[in-house]
């Protein structure tokens, strides 16, 4: 069994510049219920030293107005009356040569995949190295191998959760089953995961990178990604990229992942090169936290969930990337194991769609507008490929794209889940859910 204590980076443990907004009492309060190790910073951020300083803290917030949310990457920004949980501190990675792994809340996919590889093992990360894994479990978890293997949150074996009534939990598809299946896609409704337990896979070939075109090429390696990507197997993953930078010239990516021999998936991607000549690449063989991709820049993101991409939706798309402000357009392919149904079913809706669009702006007032009408116009431009779903706007890296715009019925038993998980309704991810 192997054992890694992953530090926080020096951002995490930076000091929030925002200022105190917590009532002095309450701050009191909580700061004589924190570990030693624990800190609270501007009285308005606990850094979680163990599982008892978050319990600690939602256990303190027991008053109207004051929320609890969850501080980190992808995360969306907390309100000025939030009580913010960073579990940074949290940050350590057991692995079981049984192929299995429990991992803090702090841990990240690239934590876990350097632990797991002494053992011959490989985690099924989520979209980026860099997220957190609780973060990826909680908001679906579409990764680049998830056409071949699921979801990564179809991986998990046991979440440790502090619920809104400040109970440490430990949930299992045997033990407080309902709650398993919600924090797996629900998002924050329910709790602040403190630890998750996932099954590992052995270590075998895996192949990827991304090819990447000047925007002039756009329309063409557009095109034939369309027509290429409906034929790939599940063993391929891939997405097209079309980024406007705030400077120079867009370029356009096609971000691919192969669970195979790297000959097998290179001749693969032929089609694509016959399109255009590719000005760069950087395919090659190499592990799940390797292919995962780079985080998108860092902005405001709105999303549309697509049942396919009819005749004239290739321009549109292009048309979209090459508005008047920086932004990226992203289209996923997805199909394949994400469609199938999960042995361990959980919150996430809409397994059955072909293809996501992510519009990323910039986090500015006038670039949230603009990505929001961008998103927009590409849903009434492609009406018909939607299959009735409506776009999601607001959202950073999590919850991913399938967790965003849960179905009625899940959005009620989330709901009703919340209620008892969260009598006081303190937490933060909590309103969206019961809206």
């Amino acid at each position: 069994m192997s054992t890694l204590s992953v530090p926080s980076t020096p951002a995490a443990r930076a000091a929030d510049p925002r200022p105190a907004v917590l009532p002095p009492d309450l701050t009191a309060a909580l700061r004589a219920r924190l570990s030693p190790a624990a800190v609270l910073a501007d009285g308005a951020v606990v850094r979680a030293a163990e599982n008892a300083d978050v319990a600690a803290a939602l256990r303190a917030d027991r008053r109207p107005g004051v929320a609890v949310a969850v501080r980190g990457p992808g995360r969306t920004d907390a309100g000025a009356r939030a009580l913010q949980v960073d579990p940074a501190g949290l940050a350590g990675v057991r692995v079981s040569p049984a192929g299995w792994a429990r991992v803090g809340a702090g841990v990240r996919w690239r934590d876990l995949a350097a632990v797991a590889t002494r053992h011959g093992l490989t985690p099924i990360t989520g979209s980026s190295a860099a997220e957190r894994v609780a973060d990826t479990v909680t908001g679906g978890g579409v990764g680049p191998l998830a056409r071949t293997y699921g979801l990564a949150g179809d991986r998990v074996r046991a979440v440790e959760v502090v619920t809104g009534d400040g109970v440490l939990r430990r949930v299992t598809p045997a033990d407080g089953a309902d709650l398993y299946w919600g924090v797996r896609g629900g998002g924050e409704a329910l709790g602040v995961v403190t630890a998750v337990e996932l099954e590992l896979l052995a270590a075998g070939p895996r192949y990827g990178g991304e090819l990447r075109w000047q925007a002039a090429d756009g329309a063409r390696v557009a095109q034939a990604w369309r027509t290429w990507s409906v034929a790939l197997p599940p063993q391929a993953g891939t997405s097209l990229v079309l980024t406007r930078p705030a400077r120079g010239e867009g370029t356009v990516a096609v971000r691919f992942a192969w669970t195979g021999e790297a000959d097998d998936g290179d001749g693969l991607l032929d089609v694509l090169r016959a399109a255009a000549p590719p000005g760069a690449a950087d395919l090659a063989p190499r592990g799940p936290a390797g292919l995962a991709t780079p985080a998108l820049e860092a902005g405001v993101e709105s999303s549309l969930l697509l049942d396919r991409l009819s005749d004239g939706a290739v321009a549109e798309l292009v048309r979209a990337a090459g508005g008047s402000r920086p932004r990226t357009v992203e289209v996923r392919l997805l199909g394949g194991a994400l469609g199938w149904v999960p042995q361990r079913p959980s919150a996430v809706c809409h397994r059955d769609a072909r293809l996501a669009v992510r519009v990323v702006g910039g986090a500015g007032a006038e670039d949230r507008a603009a990505t929001r009408a961008c998103a927009e116009e590409l849903a009434g431009a492609l009406g018909g490929d939607l299959g009735g779903r409506v776009p999601a706007h607001g959202w950073g890296a999590a919850p991913d794209v399938l967790a965003r715009t849960p179905t009625p019925a899940v959005r009620d038993r989330l709901a009703a889940l919340a209620a008892l998980a969260d009598p006081h309704r303190i937490l933060e991810g909590a309103a969206g859910r019961r809206a």
